[in-house]
């Protein structure tokens, strides 16, 4: 793809698995999934792509029917006429029918029905690029999930070594029943604060699931059975991306799927007035076909027929179709309007949001969180050594995991704004990636095709 004045100057973060191809064609999912195998497994597995783009062949094959040129029709006759005395006068006729068009108007039917299926096709485009971005959060949030679960089960550990070492000190008589008190309702804060964390996790991992599980003969079975343990490595890193909103936004407007589906619905409406405009012309049709004619006592003759059929347009003159048409097209001259307000606030939203992200990691987690990373250690190794309270423990403790847990919503807040910007650029899963690539993975590259460190 094309695109210009997007430059990147780091990796945000790797995801680095082994292919696992029992992974695809119906087989079980493997316990770890890299996003190329989840990209593969949506493609295949989830029925609302296969519905969207299903709709979109359905839709554009309808149009080009509707441009087809009118089949002819066949018609036999026969014509009695009872003749003085005996006889009869036995006429036969077979003639073929055929409509016409004018040629403007078969050339806007052909036009109409060409944009509608590019309507059609960029319709499904975008539900595709919109069950991507799906993909990639979900894709993350398992990713997410897993960062904050190692966070709460690290604090927790410490909270529970605190615990321990409190229930010696109240043996000996060295610590009150207020104190006990408080660290209790502190460890139960953080063993819920884990258990929580475990059911995100697994809610995680059942959003992504409910995206890519293959469909099933024992339909029954899969529904209630428990979604396997799919799991996915990485580690969130943050580097700054800065990307040209122009350029952005220019081909957002060109690539979006739902722009181009606007445009090509123009179009289409553009090209069905025209054809409804000779709508107001009669309609004609040729017919010609041979003919036998049996009179008694001459024999059998053979002639031919031949007529030109021109419509009397007496009730309906076709205004009322032109006038109907012309609104449909006034329909979509604002559906594509309103499209391109959607598609530029899609886009500035997303750089927006990643501009805020950046400059909140920047200014709160790589300035002011900057010197948190060895806190716990720091805090218990002061607090066995006496020059610590229990209190102050407590608190480093929690402020700890909090710069922990606050870092992590940054960065992950800060891809969730790329895969956005992405899907403003209309970036689906069988496109080159523009901004990032997988889930997780960045694309070194810009807009404009050269590199920019």
């Amino acid at each position: 793809m094309s695109v210009a004045g997007l430059r990147w100057t780091g990796v945000l973060f790797l995801v680095v698995l082994m292919m696992r191809p029992s992974a695809l064609h119906g087989q079980p999912m493997a316990d770890s999934l890299t996003f190329d195998e989840a990209r593969d497994l949506l493609m295949a597995n989830n029925p609302r792509l296969r519905a969207a783009q299903a709709r979109g062949r359905a839709a554009g094959k309808a149009a080009r029917a509707e441009a087809l040129f009118p089949n002819p029709s066949l018609n036999v006759s026969e014509e009695r006429t009872n003749l003085e005395g005996d006889g009869v006068d036995d006429q036969w006729y077979l003639s073929i029918t055929q409509p016409l068009r004018y040629p403007g108007e078969q050339r806007a039917r052909s036009a109409a029905a060409a944009a509608s299926a590019r309507a059609a096709t960029a319709q499904a485009e975008e539900t595709a690029a919109s069950m991507f971005r799906t993909l990639r959060r979900r894709y993350l949030d398992v990713v997410v999930a897993n960062r904050r679960h190692r966070i709460h089960r690290r604090f927790t550990e410490a909270l529970r070594t605190v615990a321990r070492a409190a229930r010696v000190r109240v043996e000996e008589g060295d610590l009150g029943t207020f104190r006990q008190a408080r660290i209790q309702t502190a460890r139960a804060q953080y063993e819920d604060g884990l258990a929580e964390a475990t059911r995100a996790l697994r809610s995680a991992r059942t959003g992504l699931f409910s995206l890519l599980r293959p469909d099933s003969t024992q339909r029954a079975r899969a529904d209630t059975a428990a979604p396997p343990e799919v799991s996915v490595a990485g580690t969130l890193r943050y580097r700054p991306v800065h990307v040209s909103p122009e350029a952005a936004l220019q081909r957002a407007l060109q690539q979006r799927g739902q722009m181009q589906a606007a445009r090509a619905t123009l179009v289409a409406q553009r090209e069905q007035l025209t054809s409804a405009r000779y709508g107001r012309l009669p309609n004609l049709s040729v017919s010609a076909g041979p003919k036998t004619q049996n009179v008694p006592g001459s024999g059998t003759t053979f002639g031919f027929t031949a007529a030109l059929n021109v419509e009397l347009p007496l009730w309906d003159g076709g205004q009322t179709t032109v006038e109907a048409t012309r609104s449909r097209r006034s329909e979509a001259q604002a559906r594509l309007t309103a499209a391109r307000r959607r598609v530029q606030t899609d886009v500035r939203t997303a750089l927006h949001d990643l501009q805020s992200y950046r400059t909140r990691i920047e200014n709160v987690s790589q300035t002011v969180l900057a010197d948190t990373d060895s806190l716990l250690q720091n805090a218990q190794y002061v607090y066995q050594e006496g020059d610590l309270t229990l209190f102050e423990l407590l608190d480093a403790i929690e402020s700890a995991r909090s710069a922990a847990l606050l870092r992590t919503r940054l960065t992950a807040q800060y891809v969730r704004a790329l895969y956005d910007l992405e899907y403003a650029l209309g970036v689906g899963p069988s496109d080159a990636p523009v901004v990032v690539e997988g889930a997780l993975r960045p694309r070194d590259a810009t807009l404009n095709g050269s590199s920019s460190r």
